[in-house]
């Protein structure tokens, strides 16, 4: 079984992701420095990122864990509500593996994606 870490700001977003991928451990963290705590210590196996957060932004959280030995090697999808225009280049520079905007990605879809990017 997986281990997935959700880093949204918003509950409602939490709750519903965390259900549509209930077949796999689902971790989740409420603004971007809880986030960066809990990749390090729980060694997830994907990361699932928003940007805009309270604390540390998306992006910034994304740097860290990129720049970390530990965590470097984690494959982190952004999912936020910006448009891909306004920060998908940013976001794959700093190394995310996907981008995707909540409001086109309803659960079942980013069920299916978090499947495919774990080889599942």
């Amino acid at each position: 079984m997986a281990k997935i870490l959700i880093i949204d700001d918003e509950e409602p977003i939490l709750n519903m992701y965390k259900e549509s991928l209930s077949q796999h451990q689902v971790l989740t963290a409420k603004n971007g420095q809880e986030g960066l705590d809990m990749a390090e210590k729980e060694a997830p196996d994907l990361i699932l990122l928003d940007i805009i957060m309270p604390e540390v932004n998306g992006l910034d959280v994304l740097a860290k864990l990129k720049g970390n030995k530990d965590t470097a090697f984690l494959p982190i999808v952004i999912l936020t509500n910006l448009p891909e225009e306004a920060s998908k280049e940013k976001a794959t520079q700093l190394g995310a593996t996907d981008y995707l905007v909540k409001a086109e990605n309803e659960p079942d879809k980013l069920a299916e994606k978090v499947k495919e990017i774990l080889g599942e």
